[in-house]
């Protein structure tokens, strides 16, 4: 508080008991003290005061910074999010496409399957053979020459 040595104290001590008087001076330097105590306390009292008013207002700017970093989280996270939407949407177009891409090449090979598998019965009907799909015909006919052969064998042998 106020920067008073030991001689400044001691000095007033003197002054004090010439001017009070040694009867009085007890009751007056208690009543000093009484004072000097409030004065401090009070002093003390203001200083925490206005420690606490400048920690609050530390508390407000802390609160208020990580506020505005919430908001930008958020923001981030809302950005994020409609970008992995989007993201998902084009997947699923893409892997839609494909699909019926892939639809379209079936329908497309088994047409030329069909094409294919009439071509090759109307080769085996020209050429005597009876397919599984045309009734009308027969059975193809005995181009089984393991027989002929076993004939032939038995026929030399005899």
């Amino acid at each position: 508080m106020f920067d008073m040595g030991f001689q400044e104290i001691v000095l007033i001590a003197i002054i004090a008991l010439i001017v009070i008087g040694p009867e009085r001076l007890p009751a007056v330097a208690r009543n000093v003290g009484r004072w000097v105590g409030k004065t401090q306390r009070f002093v003390a009292g203001v200083k925490s005061d206005i420690a606490n008013e400048l920690q609050t207002d530390e508390l407000r700017s802390m609160l208020s910074s990580q506020e505005d970093q919430i908001r930008e989280l958020k923001d981030m996270v809302k950005e994020t999010k409609s970008d992995l939407e989007r993201t998902a949407k084009q997947a699923q177009d893409s892997v839609s496409e494909g699909m019926d891409n892939a639809v379209e090449q079936v329908k497309d090979a088994a047409e030329v399957a069909r094409d294919n598998n009439a071509k090759m019965q109307e080769i085996a009907r020209s050429a005597g053979y009876s397919t599984y799909d045309d009734p009308e015909q027969s059975k193809a006919p005995n181009t089984n020459h393991d027989n002929d052969s076993s004939d032939q064998d038995s026929s030399q042998s005899a």
